[in-house]
């Protein structure tokens, strides 16, 4: 009985994890019919707190809420809720319109729509690995559909591409959270970062009773629900009065040079407003602010100076590798600690209640990363442009995680911004190679967007184990458990709902991404190999010199009032936090009035408020999602 509570209480039960189990493959069937295959569809993961996690979450509370008061015995603890919770994360890392979509389509987009024309068989056919794809065989019943994934034919021919993709994934988020285990001391405990991002789950799962009793909190649900409700009725019944949450205003600036300010809205999302709530002033001042300076220096370059390409995507990637890298240097005395612990010299760290062991961790990421370079090399890649991209991936991998855990943006994509690219400007298509390039086009779907990093959610679930005091050295192989199942479950959804209904007639992306990885990227490097782009070298120096700058005024001098994240979050042409930096600016202005004017009293009573504003919008959306995956098999 004594160890049943022990085991209750440390969140690490049979039974959470034979229900996060279940939501793990529910999680993958639902993320992919709402982002592929629905009327209307709905990406769930591309926040930084995904929509389907937090709706999963509550049904479980409010179910829970039921069985303590019939069957108090049978209730889950908060710990079981939030190992649940992490389960659900971690497949949706994967799932949906955010990675698993982009792998699917790189494996059979490019043998469909080959042709005399594009001459894709000649560019690079013969450097694809049989093991990255299935034959072509199989490939007319997943465009066209009328046909079943269990025949022995289509499970052999994926047999092979599935194991080998699924290992790929499960090695590099096992490295992930083994550099995880080693930064998560310094992060956590000595420079103690806010990870905004779990305060909501946290709430839900640690006091649900008192979190649900709340008035401030259903107020804020009941705004953002209703207005979210007008919304997707209006979708409907256009008739029905509806509140708009997003303005496009480029139309605005007509006429030379404001014409040319490029795409730009304002939004007022009631989740991104009440997730910038719990986001330190400072920070959330800095995103609004920066991404001003960028329009105005567009429109003085591109309208006043006519000075041409102006290379934000570039210089974006200078910038988050420099957070990367400052991240690795603010790191390194704990490094050093740790590397002294494994060598057995005097250390003043103490390893015995992380979720790996330092020696542990570390012998992982070692042999992680010979298994992705053995893996690359096989594939056809050189031993240089390995390296090349396992630097830029893994730095940016710690420069999205440290923004996360110290901003908690609501969203942090970094669209086009990924080895492939980078280092194609840097060195030339003619230099990299067309072996190199094709092989790193398939490594695409790891980082188009950014927007689902495995990473970031692994260290907020080591951050919510110690609030909730879970073991976190079982939590390492739940999470692996979540993962692997999770990968297995991504590809079972797709290639069972595609091989039944044909991909061709998918309203989500999963063959139009195909046309951009391998149309507008693969074939324009090959069929025009040039030498460096100087000026996007010169952008990604600039993008990193001014993060640097910007991180020596924020140290150098008290008053500086701007954050460099700010910078990062907005360096981009397109995407991210910048299409929704009004909704951040509102954010901002109503914490800047309740903490300045009505005092710190007044900001913890508006918390319950701000969270429910956040569960309110993402409770509907989830839910409409949710209907409208079930109503795509009536």
């Amino acid at each position: 009985m004594k160890d049943r509570t022990q085991r209750r209480a440390s969140g690490i039960t049979f039974r959470a994890f034979i229900i996060g189990l279940i939501l793990v493959v529910a999680n993958a069937y639902w993320l992919m019919i709402t982002s592929e295959m629905a009327s209307r569809t709905y990406f769930l993961t591309f926040v930084s707190l995904f929509f389907n996690a937090i709706l999963s979450l509550f049904v479980l509370v409010l179910i829970n809420e039921l069985l303590k008061l019939f069957v108090p015995r049978r209730a889950l603890s908060p710990q079981e809720l939030l190992v649940i919770y992490v389960m659900v994360v971690m497949v949706s890392t994967i799932g949906g319109h955010t990675l698993i979509c982009f792998l699917v389509a790189a494996m059979t987009y490019p043998f469909r729509f080959a042709t005399p024309e594009n001459e894709w068989a000649d560019l690079f056919f013969r450097y694809i690995p049989e093991w990255f794809t299935p034959p072509t065989n199989v490939l007319d019943d997943y465009f066209e559909g009328g046909s079943t994934l269990y025949t022995a034919k289509h499970l052999r021919a994926w047999l092979v591409p599935v194991m080998t993709w699924s290992a790929f994934i499960a090695v590099i988020w096992f490295t992930l959270i083994c550099i995880n285990s080693v930064i998560r001391a310094q992060w956590t405990e000595k420079e103690k970062l806010a990870y905004p991002i779990i305060q909501l789950p946290l709430k839900m799962a640690t006091e649900s009773s008192s979190f649900l009793k709340n008035r401030g909190m259903w107020l804020g649900f009941a705004v953002a629900g209703f207005v979210e409700i007008l919304v997707e009725l209006n979708a409907i019944i256009p008739k029905i009065p509806s509140i708009s949450l997003i303005y496009y205003i480029g139309d605005f600036f007509v006429g030379r040079p404001w014409n040319t300010i490029g795409e730009a809205y304002f939004c007022i999302f009631p989740f991104v407003i009440g997730l910038t709530f719990f986001v330190p002033l400072d920070i959330s001042l800095s995103v609004w602010v920066f991404f001003l300076i960028k329009k105005t220096e567009r429109i003085i370059r591109m309208g006043v100076m006519s000075s041409g390409e102006v290379y934000f995507d570039e210089r974006a990637g200078g910038a988050w590798i420099a957070v990367g890298l400052l991240a690795l240097w603010g790191t390194r005395r704990h490094f050093k600690q740790v590397i002294h612990k494994i060598i057995n010299r005097p250390s003043s760290i103490d390893d015995s209640q992380e979720p790996m062991k330092y020696r542990t961790a570390v012998i992982g990421i070692v042999i992680g990363m010979i298994f992705l370079i053995v893996f690359s090399y096989k594939a056809g890649m050189s031993f240089w442009f390995i390296g090349g991209f396992l630097f830029i991936y893994f730095v940016m991998a710690m420069g999205v995680t440290r923004v996360r855990a110290e901003f908690g943006p609501p969203f942090h994509e970094i669209l086009w911004i990924d080895p492939a690219r980078l280092m194609a400007v840097s060195f030339g298509p003619r230099r990299v190679g067309a072996a190199n390039l094709t092989i790193l086009t398939y490594y695409y779907w790891l980082s188009r967007l950014n927007v689902a990093h495995p990473m970031p959610n692994q260290l907020e679930a080591f951050k919510i184990a110690e609030r909730a005091k879970i073991s976190s050295k079982r939590l390492v192989w739940i999470m692996m458990s979540a993962t692997v199942v999770g990968a297995f479950a991504c590809f079972w959804a797709y290639l069972s709902v595609l091989y039944k209904f044909g991909a061709s007639s998918a309203t989500g992306s999963v063959v139009d991404i195909g046309a951009e990885i391998f149309g507008r990227r693969l074939q324009a490097w090959l069929s025009n190999p040039t030498g460096p782009d100087y000026g996007a070298i010169g952008a990604i120096i600039t993008g990193s010199a001014t993060t640097f700058f910007l991180y020596f005024l924020r140290h150098r001098f008290f008053w500086w009032p701007l954050h460099p994240i700010g910078y990062v979050m907005t360096a981009a042409e397109n995407g991210g936090i910048s299409d929704y930096w009004s909704a951040v600016l509102i954010g901002w202005f109503v914490k800047l009035i309740i903490v300045k004017k009505l005092g710190l009293g007044a900001y913890r009573r508006a918390v319950p408020f701000f969270l429910g504003l956040v569960l309110g919008d993402y409770v509907v959306i989830s839910t409409w999602s949710l209907v409208r995956t079930i109503l795509f098999h009536t």
